[in-house]
């Protein structure tokens, strides 16, 4: 991926957060046929020799789970807040319009190694997490345990358990800040009924670098 140097974000507590938020990945692998896409929500966990991994699963039906049995490489693609911009949120634009538009966009790119988890107490494991994360913000958190043991272990067999390595991590983090400040805070005023969650994060920049505390 090709990250300017404006937009390039390094800092993992930021990556991490994105990866949680987002957690529906797309895993790019190589098969016979070419090139293939699964989109699988993912868990961002701690793996038997305490590295940060990522963690999920798919069905036996997948023909993805057949090229597991031998370690395969992959790249995974987790897409954050996107929105267009219009060449009318920037100030600046009345007195140059030398502008044009573009678009903001958060992603993290993770190369890594696939590898099977034939283990059905570890897959369980991987469905109670993977249901106590997404399951937080409900009024009354549905858990596994809900579900009859007998259906639950029908549909673990089923399934196919899989970590993937984290040995390439890049990450781009696209709100404007190739733009001046006022022109960022342009931006913000512009997505905020659209984008509220990205307006606000380019305004926190905007007014970091109008502080000091942080670089155009």
């Amino acid at each position: 991926m090709h990250i300017p140097k404006h937009f390039k974000q390094d800092d993992w507590t930021t990556i991490s957060q994105l990866i949680s938020s987002y957690p529906l990945a797309t895993i790019t692998t190589q098969s016979d046929a070419g090139l293939v896409a699964d989109h699988v929500p993912l868990l961002l966990a701690k793996n038997a020799q305490d590295d940060w991994c990522l963690q999920g699963h798919i069905a036996r039906a997948n023909p993805l789970a057949k090229r597991l049995q031998s370690n395969l490489s992959a790249l995974v693609v987790f897409q954050g807040e996107d929105a267009y911009v219009s060449p009318n949120f920037y100030p600046s634009k009345l007195a140059n319009p030398k502008v044009v538009p573009t678009w903001n966009y958060q992603a993290v790119h993770i190369n890594g190694v696939i590898k099977a988890k034939n283990d059905a107490a570890w897959t369980l494991d991987l469905l109670q997490r993977l249901t106590l994360e997404n399951e937080q913000n409900q009024t009354k958190p549905w858990q596994v345990s809900d579900a009859p043991d007998n259906f639950m272990a029908q549909l673990n067999k089923a399934i196919i358990g899989f970590e993937i390595s984290i040995d390439k991590l890049q990450a781009q983090f696209k709100l404007s800040q190739n733009h001046s400040v006022e022109n960022q805070l342009g931006v913000a005023k512009g997505l905020a009924k659209i984008k509220p969650s990205m307006a606000k994060q380019i305004k926190e920049h905007a007014e970091l670098v109008a502080k000091g505390d942080a670089s155009e």
